[in-house]
């Protein structure tokens, strides 16, 4: 089992890196913060490649986006289809041919350390011709080889102080020891990148990539770039 196929396995049954619901909204609440700044005027078109849940969305239908939700999961797709089946503005599609061009701009975040290196330039050739001439792609939380457990803990605790998590913070990391997350991160592991090799990638691609001050997420020990569609 390939470390992709392995981890699309896992991410398309019923589970969640999450400690509680406090930490899923706050998750999306962070992560709205830290994009909202580097989304272009209204109107334009948004993909959410690895979306997830996806709790942003109606934020970035208010700001003027039109939203694409994919996740590579599939079993993820008709829940999400569900969840904003009564808001305008978002879409879940089965195949991404059908936005090549289209985008204004594709998020990628928390994504590329489920993806075995040797599938990334594949990923970003498929960003690359969703994107329009000039679009953004913001990859966010991308792990260095520096970066270890220890650090997505503190980090995590550091985030749940702040929004009044803690408790059930702590409660949701001994379960996730306990977890198939758990398991599956010891036994397929997850790719990581210094940002000099990121970029190279991104060059390659197609991409000309400015790293950014500070990751879009809460863990700030982790890295995030924002990359152009050349052309």
């Amino acid at each position: 089992m390939s470390n992709k196929a392995g981890w699309i396995d896992y991410w398309d049954g019923d589970v969640s890196v999450y400690t509680g619901a406090r930490h899923l909204e706050a998750h999306y609440r962070e992560l709205f913060a830290g994009i909202e700044p580097l989304l272009p005027a209204a109107p334009f078109t948004l993909l959410d490649f690895g979306c997830g849940e996806a709790l942003m969305a109606p934020d970035i239908v208010a700001r003027g986006g039109r939203v694409f939700l994919y996740d590579a999961a599939g079993g993820r797709r008709p829940r999400l289809r569900q969840r904003y089946s009564h808001l305008d503005g978002i879409m879940v599609p089965d195949d991404l041919s059908v936005l090549d061009g289209v985008c204004d701009v594709a998020l990628l975040i928390s994504v590329i350390q489920y993806i075995p290196r040797e599938g990334l330039p594949a990923l970003l050739g498929q960003l690359h011709r969703v994107l329009k001439p000039g679009g953004k792609l913001i990859i966010g939380d991308i792990l260095s080889p520096a970066n270890s457990v220890v650090g997505d803990v503190a980090a995590l605790l550091r985030f749940a102080w702040r929004e009044a998590f803690l408790l059930e913070a702590a409660r949701g990391l001994l379960r996730t020891l306990n977890s198939n997350y758990h398991q599956r991160r010891k036994t397929l592991g997850l790719s990581s990148y210094g940002v000099e090799e990121i970029g190279a990638c991104l060059d390659a691609a197609g991409f000309d990539m400015t790293p950014l001050a500070a990751n879009v997420g809460h863990a700030r020990h982790r890295r995030s770039v924002l990359a152009r569609r050349r052309g």
